[in-house]
């Protein structure tokens, strides 16, 4: 379906809003696009200069009319996006306390998100509206490092703990659970394809070191 207003240009450099539930970034000159309702990802190869800001594509007229054509952008006019801009990469790691002493209301904490996260396979989509209305501090860095700390040293307790899907909604709902927050952010590579998630605040990733993350470019971020 194609945006109403592709058609009546003729010159490049045009922009078009892309289709709610899609989310797409630039990697090299091929496009990777997240479509939230199938729950999978999309690639397109050589799709040249296009420049996504949110949900936002701009680029030449014959790329905007191969995404129109394959039902990656709004059809008719678009609405304004109120989409966020995944954040650029962390660069710097966050201090954790050398000793993290779990308590028993932790381990309790721990054991009952881990039940209710493990028990279930949710769709990305899914993943999005349940932590969509969640509030917390982000500004205390120290705290979300000593309850990092907490969480890491009750992780290994758990019966088995997944990918980096589960580990990310674990800690993303132990740090909520204490009043903190941090950003959600997926990531995804090419040649061989290879999608991640993490935890960031600004420049700082919460849940693992940055220099694991260089491979990626963000793609969406909860």
């Amino acid at each position: 379906m194609m945006h109403a207003d592709l058609a009546t240009y003729g010159v490049a450099d045009q922009h078009a809003q892309l289709a709610t539930g899609i989310h797409a970034v630039r990697v090299g000159r091929d496009l990777v696009l997240l479509d939230l309702a199938a729950d999978d990802y999309l690639c397109l190869p050589e799709c040249g200069p296009l420049e996504i800001m949110g949900a936002t594509v701009r680029g030449p007229m014959e790329t905007l009319l191969r995404l129109a054509a394959e039902e990656l952008l709004h059809s008719g006019p678009a609405p304004a996006s109120e989409r966020a801009a995944p954040p650029s990469l962390p660069t710097e790691s966050l201090t954790l306390p050398e000793a993290a002493r779990p308590t028993l209301r932790d381990a309790a904490v721990f054991a009952r998100i881990w039940v209710d996260v493990a028990r279930r396979r949710p769709t990305l989509g899914e993943l999005g509206r349940r932590v969509k209305s969640r509030q917390g501090r982000r500004d205390d860095l120290e705290a979300i490092a000593r309850r990092v700390a907490v969480f890491n040293s009750l992780l290994p307790l758990a019966p088995w703990t997944g990918a980096c899907l589960l580990q990310a909604e674990l800690l993303l709902r132990f740090l909520n659970a204490a009043g903190l927050d941090a950003d959600w952010v997926f990531g995804v590579r090419t040649w061989p394809f290879l999608a991640h998630c993490w935890l960031q605040i600004g420049t700082a990733c919460v849940s693992q070191v940055p220099e694991t993350l260089t491979i990626y470019r963000p793609i969406m971020v909860f």
